[in-house]
């Protein structure tokens, strides 16, 4: 019988080719998949920009064309206030140290909250507004994502 010092190399070699290959491969799918997320977490980045400009379009409107968010201002802004023709939602106003305080909610045609704003007006006429937006209806979401625009004038 003849020894041959190289039997079972070749079943080695091809578990080492194996495994080298499937760690690429599964490399590779890691990478793909959190690019797949990335994506769509910049996807619903955007929507919530979307909905933030829109909540300050709306406050800046209602601010230099209604003038209901004047320092002195005596009508009922909580119910004149639309936003894309809906009423908004808790609607406050309050003074204090010669700064009016106006804050509402935009609400999603399916209920929860797609956008805030805050605006604050002084007795001078300086207005700062903060506007934040929402991608989801949904508070207790876990990929809810927020983003705000602030505008100074």
């Amino acid at each position: 019988m003849m020894h041959t010092p190289h039997r079972g190399f070749t079943l080695l070699v091809a578990m080492i080719l194996t495994s080298v290959l499937l760690s690429v491969g599964l490399a590779l799918l890691d990478i793909a998949l959190k690019q797949v997320t990335l994506s769509s977490t910049a996807r619903q980045s955007q929507y919530a920009f979307y909905a933030a400009d829109s909540a300050m379009e709306c406050a800046l409107y209602w601010d230099q064309k209604m003038n209901v968010f004047r320092y002195d201002y005596q009508g009922n802004a909580a119910g004149e206030v639309r936003c894309a023709g809906a009423p908004v939602t808790g609607f406050t106003t309050s003074q204090s140290g010669g700064v009016r305080t106006s804050e509402f909610s935009i609400p999603c045609a399916t209920g929860g909250t797609q956008g805030t704003v805050q605006v604050f007006k002084n007795q001078t006429g300086v207005t700062n507004i903060y506007a934040n937006g929402f991608n989801s209806c949904s508070s207790s979401d876990p990929r809810r994502v927020e983003r705000g625009l602030k505008v100074f004038y």
